[in-house]
């Protein structure tokens, strides 16, 4: 018996209270299942095919009165080792035997009583049939079981095969001998192990001699989409796990285990929300209860689904211009267990005056390699609560690319210029306006392109009223040009480096992925981890992706994007995709501060495939990215002890400014001359912007010093 005040409040054992007696022979396995009254718990212990029920009141355990539950079909429990669990409800309890087949049964439990019923046998007709781990989902309807090929498997090296079997409780007829397979591997190092529900909702599989634990991210679902995850989670370095994991309740622990879910629809007619109006999509919703707060997004039909602890919670939608918009009912209160799970609440939406917000994003679909054929699209989306129509310009360097062609039909005047029209875009629908781009190569006589160069777009959308927020009415993409090709990776559309005066605005990032397997991906995964000391995780929002997909935040800031079923080929003409967010820099950032973003993909049982780290520095010049003369090139970049400087026109200076705008050196030239040499040897490393002037214009350039 601990009191947990001594030690300065770390806890220690009561003197003389420890080292006693419950039962002279028990299994491997205690439980603890709350007692209906509220104050009192059960323990549940189990030898020989019997349940034996110990009330727990103020810390004690009372070995009289214990309530035996003789259930004789599960005598075949006889192999010690195994595991014994209570679904989070405390409804159901499932217990295992490592030493034969098909030993594992779940039973009912009385938390008034204490008596343990009704044991059903679960089976598998697969060849892993021997069972160790077991868990409930947090919803209490599905059962987990690890099954394993042979009964040995706990000594690294041992060859086996195992699997996470998934058994709907009373789903269909024949549930019990019917399992669907989620996820596993083949070989040594592939034994059994414990399966343990965290207070995050995900389940936890200890991997035997492995370095990774296998999770189910989504163990609610039925089916290979609750996503298992083999190397879910990688251990520190030289450590192993083995077969178990640490202990906790599922009944006492504050699962995720209620469902709030409903629709969110826009009134635009302004007689009530019906199925024919408009879906508010990719809106986020927040769940408070004190200092828990949880969220998800609504997909594309509007809908929502949001899994809460027992506790009272605020439930609100957070648009991403609030005064835009009403919402009836503005906020619910919801309160668990006292309501039932799941509760269903929609939500009406009507317009707040009339409003027209128009954005433009330009969004690359490939990298920008020299030589080859380069994929871009314009998005257009109407943020208002109005139907809007306008134009939509895209300005590129023609001196340094050839157009191949445009999706729809792009008007080409000037030369250096595509434009296109729209109309009658109601609120949140996107249109997309894509362009093929033919890059210029290295070997070209004039103006090749080499890595490391920039290139630059404009797109511009106009409307046909006043849009009340112009700033995102264009958008200038600059594209570093790249010798190399990664088909995973991350971009912040923005560039390597922002504006003191783009602190606390938006910044747009891309994911792409590509499957670069040898089967298709039924499921794919983009995990983000959003850093919540650099951005503000309530203004993220789902822009657009290549397939269908919904959103969802986990723990806070973990951000994933879900493409269930998209069934992803692994041929080259159709084995990308991508999805596209936004969302807004705290404040708090200065000038010289840096923001990392980084993705993990998962193509279904997969290891993630983990992306660039996209790095973007906060400038205090207002100068950074200028181009006035784009034939000036710097090189190598990064550098160590110096740079080249080239340009088709006479060099005259370069200005050198560390991270917070100090002037570090200038330095002029004289003569006529198209090509410099920089000395670097007074610089630490770090990263710097350097300023080219030549006789017809300048470029301002991000430069990382190794």
């Amino acid at each position: 018996m601990v009191n947990m005040n001594y030690d300065n409040g770390l806890g220690d054992i009561i003197p003389g209270r420890k080292n006693i007696q419950i039962r002279s022979s028990a299994h491997e396995k205690v439980v603890i299942v709350p007692h209906s009254n509220g104050s009192q718990y059960w323990v549940i212990l189990f030898d020989q095919g019997t349940y034996y029920s110990y009330k727990l009141t103020s810390g004690l355990i009372l070995t009289n009165g214990v309530v035996t539950s003789q259930l004789s079909l599960t005598n075949i429990l006889s192999d010690r080792r195994g595991i014994l669990k209570s679904s989070p409800d405390g409804s159901k309890l499932i217990n295992t035997s490592a030493g034969g087949a098909n030993r594992a049964f779940l039973t009912s439990f009385d938390n008034t009583t204490g008596a343990v019923s009704n044991p059903i046998n679960l089976t598998t007709n697969s060849i892993f049939n021997r069972f160790f781990g077991a868990e409930f989902s947090p919803s209490s309807n599905l059962v987990y079981l690890n099954g394993n090929s042979t009964a040995s498997g706990n000594t690294c090296g041992t060859s086996n095969q195992r699997e996470i079997l998934q058994y709907e409780i009373l789903g269909f007829s024949g549930w019990e001998d019917n399992p669907i397979l989620i996820g596993g591997s083949i070989g040594a190092n592939s034994g059994r192990g414990q399966l343990q529900l965290g207070p995050n909702g995900k389940i936890y599989f200890a991997r035997t001699c492995q370095q990774w634990l296998g999770v189910i991210n989504s163990p609610n679902t039925i089916g290979i989409n609750s996503f298992y995850v083999d190397d879910g989670v990688q251990l520190a370095l030289n450590t192993r796990s083995r077969e178990g994991l640490p202990y906790l309740s599922n009944s006492i622990l504050p699962l995720l285990k209620n469902e709030v879910n409903g629709l969110i629809k826009f009134d635009s007619d302004g007689n009530g929300c019906s199925q024919n109006d408009l879906n508010f999509q990719n809106v986020i919703i927040r769940a408070a209860s004190g200092g828990a707060i949880n969220y998800d997004f609504t997909d594309s039909d509007g809908n929502y689904k949001i899994n809460l602890t027992d506790a009272s919670h605020i439930i609100e939608p957070l648009p991403e211009n609030p005064t835009y918009w009403s919402f009836s009912p503005q906020n619910v209160v919801v309160d668990f267990p006292t309501q039932a799970s799941p509760l269903i609440q929609d939500f009406c939406v009507t317009a707040n005056g009339l409003v027209e917000d128009l954005e433009l994003i330009v969004v690359p679909l490939e990298q920008a390699r020299p030589g080859f054929e380069t994929d871009y699209k314009v998005v257009i989306k109407n943020k208002g609560n109005q139907t809007a129509s306008g134009s939509v310009k895209l300005e590129f360097e023609e001196d340094f690319m050839t157009l191949l062609s445009t999706n729809p039909n792009a008007g080409n005047t000037p030369s250096n210029q595509l434009s296109w029209s729209f109309s009658n875009l109601q609120p949140f629908q996107m249109e997309e306006f894509e362009y093929t781009m033919t890059l210029n190569a290295p070997t070209q006589a004039t103006n090749p392109l080499n890595g490391g160069d920039i290139l630059t777009f404009t797109g511009t959308v106009t409307g046909a009223g006043t849009d009340v927020m112009p700033a995102d009415n264009m958008m200038v993409f600059d594209q570093t040009v790249v010798n190399s090709y990664d088909p995973n990776d991350k971009t912040c559309l923005e560039g390597d480096t922002v504006e003191l005066t783009m602190v606390g605005e938006y910044v747009h990032y891309m994911i792409r992925f590509e499957n670069t397997g040898t089967a298709s991906a039924i499921n794919v995964i983009v995990q983000d981890f959003i850093d919540r000391t650099k951005f503000d995780i309530t203004t993220l929002v789902p822009i657009s992706a290549s397939h269908t997909f919904f959103t969802r935040i986990r723990e806070r800031q973990l951000v994933e994007f879900i493409f269930e079923d998209i069934n992803l080929d692994f041929n080259d003409a159709t084995n990308d995709g991508y999805v596209l967010f936004k969302l807004k820099t705290l404040n708090t950032l200065s000038a010289g501060d840096t923001f990392d973003n980084t993705a993990d993909i998962f193509f279904d049982f997969n290891a993630p495939i983990v992306t660039n780290t996209a790095s973007v520095t906060v400038m205090s010049t207002a100068s950074v990215g200028e181009t006035t003369d784009s034939s000036i090139k710097v090189y190598p970049n990064p550098a160590k002890s110096f740079i080249n400087l080239s340009a088709s026109n006479s060099l005259e200076s370069v200005t050198i400014i560390d991270i917070n705008g100090r002037t570090l050196s200038q330095t002029n030239f004289t003569g006529n001359s198209t090509n410099q040499r920089v000395s670097l040897e007074n610089l630490s490393s770090g990263i710097y912007f350097v300023t080219i002037q030549s006789e017809v214009g300048q470029k301002v350039e991000k430069l990382i010093v190794e």
